[in-house]
């Protein structure tokens, strides 16, 4: 309660209880001390509720204030201010109180000692101030729905005050829930961009070092029969130059994809069509790159795995079909991402998966993607992949 509407309240007491004094003869010492005790009481009882923190006593007090109010009533029957002072408390009474029984038989009991004190006054003074009764009434009545709408309104601004904290609770925490995911989603990425190298870094030792080591034995033969067998040393040498070329194109082009990783300004399509035109100029192998669909519907975390499976699967068809021509044909679809890539290489009837195509089901189980192969000798090799964008399953357990 406004501290306003807390000073007015023991204003009205104290200002009724002066209009019953001052209109008491001074010869009548008992009323006049009755006065005095009922305004300390009212005081008493007002410093109580509104200073300190009652409890379950606060209702006690209303009580109290309201019995003594109609102690007016008895006192001086032919007078009706002490409707006044009922009106003050009925007031209080339904500010702090809400639950409409302890009301009903509030409104009850008042009823019952109203009728009390007219039927007291009547004997008294043989008649009853009606228009005066209704008028005062009527106050009790006015402070009995003010004190309800001053309730529901401090209700209702409660209930703001907790929504407004919890929203800005909810607030405060949705906005640590954002930073811990960008945070989330900056390590993911990093870890995403180190295991990448990790994998590069992997074929590059399985590939190149192998060639090197390959190479290494060539050259030490080669050494041997410089001077015993000419001719067969110029073919041995011949393989070492085919063996290093090979291993710099591989080295060169597995570079040129890790600093594609760390192009940012560029887009994805972009970034594919650098690392084909990059891998034309090291390899003379011509590429198609079809697409359907928007691609900016692809998941960030699907870009890098698409772009890794068109290298292996290029870098395959040069090194074992030795194709000179492939096309891509990427689809980007609401519900799914597709990946057809055909080539023109020697093909071949069984399909034995080495480090590449391994590789590639890995990247498929980590997206839950579908991979096949279909190749037929002299008809060269087809790869499909696929992603489901609207729905991911993943079995564990069971053969598949």
């Amino acid at each position: 309660m406004g501290i306003w509407l807390t000073n007015l309240r023991i204003v009205m007491f104290l200002l009724i209880s002066l209009i019953y004094f001052t209109s008491t003869p001074s010869n009548n010492s008992g009323v006049q001390i009755f006065i005095g005790i009922a305004a300390l009481v009212f005081i008493a009882n007002h410093v109580c509720q509104f200073y300190f923190d009652p409890g379950k006593w606060r209702l006690a007090a209303i009580n109290v204030d309201g019995v003594l109010s109609f102690l007016f009533a008895f006192v001086f029957p032919g007078t009706t201010l002490y409707l006044i002072l009922v009106g003050v408390t009925a007031i209080t009474l339904f500010i702090v109180e809400a639950r409409k029984k302890i009301l009903g038989v509030h409104v009850f009991v008042f009823f019952l000692l109203w009728s009390f004190a007219l039927f007291f006054a009547y004997i008294h003074t043989s008649q009853i101030l009606f228009f005066e009764n209704v008028a005062n009434f009527s106050f009790v009545v006015f402070g009995a729905v003010v004190g309800n709408l001053i309730h529901r309104l401090f209700a209702a601004s409660e209930t703001v005050r907790k929504q407004y904290k919890q929203l800005n609770e909810s607030h405060t925490e949705l906005s640590q829930a954002h930073q811990q995911l960008t945070q989330y989603s900056q390590q993911l990425e990093q870890l995403t961009l180190i295991r990448e190298r990790n994998r590069i870094a992997r074929e590059i030792h399985d590939t190149v070092g192998h060639k090197m080591t390959a190479l290494l034995v060539q050259l030490e033969l080669a050494k041997e029969l410089m001077n015993r067998d000419e001719k067969k040393s110029k073919e041995i040498v011949g393989v070492c130059d085919n063996l290093v070329r090979s291993a710099l194109e591989e080295i060169r082009f597995s570079v040129k994809t890790l600093e594609n990783d760390t192009t940012e300004s560029i887009s994805f399509i972009q970034s594919v069509r650098i690392m084909l035109e990059d891998f034309h100029h090291s390899t003379d192998m011509q590429s198609i790159l079809e697409l359907e669909g928007d691609p900016a519907i692809i998941p960030t975390s699907l870009q890098l795995t698409i772009s890794r499976v068109i290298q292996e699967t290029l870098t395959n068809a040069k090194r074992h079909g030795a194709a000179t021509m492939s096309t891509i044909h990427l689809g980007c679809f609401p519900e799914k991402i597709t990946l057809n890539i055909t080539d023109n290489g020697i093909g071949i009837n069984e399909i034995k998966p080495g480090f590449g195509l391994r590789n590639m089901k890995e990247r498929m189980k980590e997206h839950d993607g579908t991979l096949r192969f279909e190749s037929i000798e002299g008809k060269g090799f087809y790869t499909y992949i696929e992603f489901a964008l609207t729905k991911k399953q993943w079995i564990i357990g069971g053969d598949v």
